[in-house]
């Protein structure tokens, strides 16, 4: 199983994730503050990505069920993200995971904002 991200304008090319790739995307994103719950909590100082009002479960990226990301979401998450890389979380990350492979992790993040300030102009997108 895998995640697919479809753009709502299907002109547009969508956005793809492993399940493995997307659980350690998704660790950065609830480190980030952008998902929260689902019994999951910040461990790497919650005060440097406090979550915001735009913050959304982390049911939304934890099936492939059809969630709707709005266009406003997605620009939350790119920039949550891009926060993120520039702090280097996926090095702080690193230290208490040590399957963890950042140089990969950061990849993937940084496709997956880029995947995000895309899709905020195009009208969001869908989790298959």
């Amino acid at each position: 199983m895998g995640y697919s991200f479809v753009p709502e304008d299907p002109l547009r090319s969508g956005f793809g994730l492993s399940s493995w790739q997307m659980q350690d995307v998704r660790l950065v994103m609830l480190e980030a503050g952008v998902v929260t719950g689902g019994g999951l909590e910040q461990v790497i100082d919650p005060e440097r990505f406090p979550p915001a009002a735009e913050t959304m479960p982390v049911d939304m990226f934890s099936s492939n069920s059809g969630w709707q990301i709005s266009p406003q979401q997605c620009a939350f998450i790119a920039g949550r993200l891009r926060a993120a890389l520039a702090a280097d979380l996926v090095g702080d990350l690193a230290l208490y995971l040590e399957d963890l492979r950042p140089e990969l992790l950061r990849e993937w993040v940084a496709d997956f904002a880029a995947f995000n300030e895309r899709a905020a102009a195009w009208g969001g997108y869908s989790v298959r």
